[in-house]
């Protein structure tokens, strides 16, 4: 799974979505309690998924499905594309939007996001080894695919929209980290800025849009520290701090005690999850982990109330059921509970 799959709906309530052989899983969250999973149908999926979700609330789900087999007998796929307006309500069907290549074969999991106009923004790394992506027009349409270029690309690709309603790609190369970023939303991506180093394969490399509205890529170099790039904010990239473990990195902000603060979560070794929390921006500060053990994996957190207070961390265990970590409001700081089953 990619993006943040634990969503917040415009009612309150939080949504869980996992990948499923020929269908997804949705948990829902209701005033006394949660519901499902249900399984939401869809033939041919395969177990792979991506989660954006707008400012409008809106979800919107990024599959890949099986069409067929190719002359050599190795599977043909395509993405597709369905969203979900309301908490618990249906998905709108799911769309077809094809693959870049010819030769419809797995290239990598897809990223995506939804600028401020509400228009999504699919990247996938291509055929060879660059990046092509896919937007989604104004009144629902689709656009061509565009080849970024590029070569060497990454298995991770990091993607955020900015406080503009912008939205913003990070791709990493063999021995560089390259911005891609739009003039306004609907329009083509365009290469910004270059970064001449190398990150981490498998470690930390994640974005998030910060408190001035610039996005920050936070990855992991090959000394394994974690290193904060905001092309707008800071030319040149700074350490925060050493990387919990090799695992994905989740970024998310959250205010706590009055503060905006970055709050980070990254999947650590023999089944732990590392926490850490620092003020917005302030990456002078840097941070300490606390660890926690939970034996599960595919990470996502989500905010309990809008406005950015308290915290819900999600993860799932071996057999595929969620559990959750809540932070403890009424104590102030950043204090989480202990993790439990979903109930």
């Amino acid at each position: 799974m990619s993006g943040r799959w634990l969503t917040r709906g415009t009612d309150g309530l939080l949504t869980a979505y996992a990948p499923a052989d020929g269908a997804v899983l949705r948990r829902t969250e209701t005033p006394s309690g949660w519901r499902g999973p249900d399984r939401l149908d869809a033939p041919r999926l395969m177990p792979v998924l991506t989660v954006a979700q707008g400012a409008d609330g809106y979800v919107h789900l990024i599959g890949l499905r099986r069409t067929g087999t190719d002359a050599e007998g190795q599977e043909e796929l395509e993405l597709v594309h369905a969203v979900q307006f309301q908490t618990g309500r249906p998905l709108l069907g799911w769309h077809a939007l094809g693959h870049p290549n010819k030769v419809r074969r797995w290239t990598g999991d897809p990223v995506a996001a939804v600028d401020g106009e509400g228009r999504v923004c699919v990247f996938l790394r291509n055929g060879g080894n660059g990046v092509s992506c896919r937007v989604q027009g104004i009144r629902g349409g689709w656009g061509g695919w565009q080849d970024l270029g590029g070569r060497g690309t990454g298995d991770t690709l990091a993607v955020a929209t900015d406080g503009d309603g912008l939205v913003e790609l990070f791709v990493p190369g063999r021995k560089q980290i390259t911005r891609f970023t739009q003039e306004k939303p609907g329009a083509a991506f365009a290469p910004a800025d270059r970064l001449d180093v190398q990150a981490a394969p498998g470690g930390a490399f994640a974005a998030l849009a910060t408190a001035s509205g610039t996005v920050s890529l936070f990855y992991t170099d090959d000394d394994g520290v974690i290193q904060v790039w905001a092309p707008g904010r800071l030319p040149e990239p700074r350490p925060l701090m050493d990387a919990a473990g090799p695992g994905p990195l989740v970024v998310s902000r959250l205010v706590i005690d009055g503060h905006d603060c970055t709050v980070l979560a990254q999947e650590a070794d023999q089944g732990q999850v590392a926490f850490a929390a620092y003020p917005t921006e302030d990456e002078s500060a840097g941070g300490w982990w606390t660890r926690t053990t939970t034996g599960a994996g595919h990470l996502s957190l989500a905010l309990r109330e809008h406005g950015g207070h308290g915290l819900v961390a999600m993860a799932l265990a071996p057999d595929g059921s969620p559990i959750v970590s809540r932070q403890k409001t009424e104590e102030g700081g950043f204090a989480l509970g202990s993790w439990k089953p979903l109930r």
